[in-house]
């Protein structure tokens, strides 16, 4: 409980020291005919994903908001998407993610079977390639390491995926 106030407190103060005294930073005006409203984006079909593999771990590139791409690891085993402080840091600095976009709390359990509380935030959108999947909810990592998870919380209009080792391609079958 402790930890989770002091994550809550860690996210915070992110918003009070990059905040514009109550201004929204203005979109990039490449992205800027995007609608975050637009739930129907995607329509069924095919898309495929470029990866990387290091080692067992495949990654992909994912635009978080229209501010960066970041290197995430494909991780269907995982239900949600986890980002660091860092990441969030980046994203708050530049405009990208609000007090608003501040959900609370949650418990949860990693792959060395421990519980950690973390933040948990909403994230507009995430690109990865020509996919886009809108109002994401990601769980937010006090540790500045900690690896950036794509999980099943990304892939809503996702019907199944074929991983092709050979060409490193990751193919989503929309619904």
């Amino acid at each position: 409980m402790k930890k989770g106030a002091i994550l809550l407190l860690l996210v915070s103060i992110l918003f009070s020291c990059f905040s514009c005294g109550g201004r929204k930073a203005k979109p990039d005006p490449l992205f800027s005919d995007y609608n975050y409203d637009d739930e129907t984006y995607n329509y069924g079909g095919i898309v495929e994903i470029p990866f990387k593999q290091h080692g067992g771990v495949r990654t992909v590139q994912v635009k978080i908001n229209d501010c960066a791409e970041f290197p995430m690891i494909f991780d269907t085993g995982c239900s949600g998407v986890a980002i660091s402080i860092l990441e969030l840091g980046t994203l708050v600095k530049h405009g990208y993610i609000s007090e608003e976009d501040v959900i609370g709390m949650t418990r949860a359990q990693i792959a060395d079977g421990s519980i950690v509380e973390n933040a948990v935030v909403n994230l507009k959108k995430l690109q990865i390639g020509d996919y886009v999947c809108y109002n994401v909810e990601a769980s937010v990592s006090d540790n500045e390491q900690a690896p950036l998870l794509l999980g099943n919380g990304a892939l809503k209009d996702v019907e199944s995926f074929n991983i092709d080792d050979k060409r490193k391609v990751i193919s989503l079958y929309l619904k």
